[in-house]
């Protein structure tokens, strides 16, 4: 008995015909067909179409988000399965699917060409780094001095009640600049600490 597993992924452009009648033609020609679909984080519009396309034909259905290839090797048997990517030579999704294609053997066709075999090059194709979101920074060095005490001493700066010879006045400028120095890295940190609270309290939703 003749199977095949059509694994479908990428997000080159085509029709929703084009799609429908390349995955026909190869479903028609053997006694059993899987459709999987390949994806990170949203389907394209091609495999969404190959998606609907299993349903309407009431095909089994293989989902595979954050490109869980791992799991579709272990799940099928090789040498029946068959990779037809939507290609685009910029997209990161088709160059995912062909580097784990080269390591295990497994055929690229390119399903917005006619399903024109993809010739992997004997070179290592190496999988684009995924990318990771940047953990926040929650913890300070130490207790930040109150804002408030920072605000009383730059408003006693300020203070016109008191007359000054040339050095107090230099040095009060010369404190006024530290404390407004002091003043905007204080806020700073608060700014962040509320930043990363509510950071956290976003993706625990």
């Amino acid at each position: 008995m003749r199977r095949v597993t059509i694994a479908v992924m990428g997000n080159g452009k085509t029709t929703r015909a084009n799609v429908e009648a390349l995955i026909s033609d190869v479903v028609d020609s053997v006694d059993e067909a899987i459709i999987a679909i390949v994806y990170d984080e949203k389907k394209s519009d091609g495999v969404e179409w190959a998606y609907q396309y299993a349903i309407d034909k009431e095909l089994p259905i293989l989902d595979y988000s954050r490109n869980n290839y791992e799991e579709l090797l272990v799940e099928n048997t090789r040498e029946e399965l068959r990779f037809f990517a939507l290609w685009d030579d910029d997209d990161s999704e088709c160059q995912t699917a062909a580097s784990i294609a080269q390591q295990n053997n497994v055929p690229v066709y390119d399903l917005t060409n006619g399903l024109m075999l993809i010739p992997l090059s004997q070179n290592v194709i190496a999988s684009p780094p995924r990318v990771v979101m940047p953990v926040v920074e929650t913890q300070v060095d130490k207790e930040p001095e109150p804002v408030e005490e920072v605000i009383e001493s730059i408003d006693s700066a300020l203070s016109d009640d008191v007359d000054y010879d040339d050095d107090e006045v230099y040095d009060s400028e010369y404190d006024l600049e530290e404390n407004l120095v002091v003043l905007v890295s204080e806020l700073g940190k608060i700014f962040a600490r509320s930043f990363a609270k509510e950071f956290k309290r976003i993706i625990k939703e």
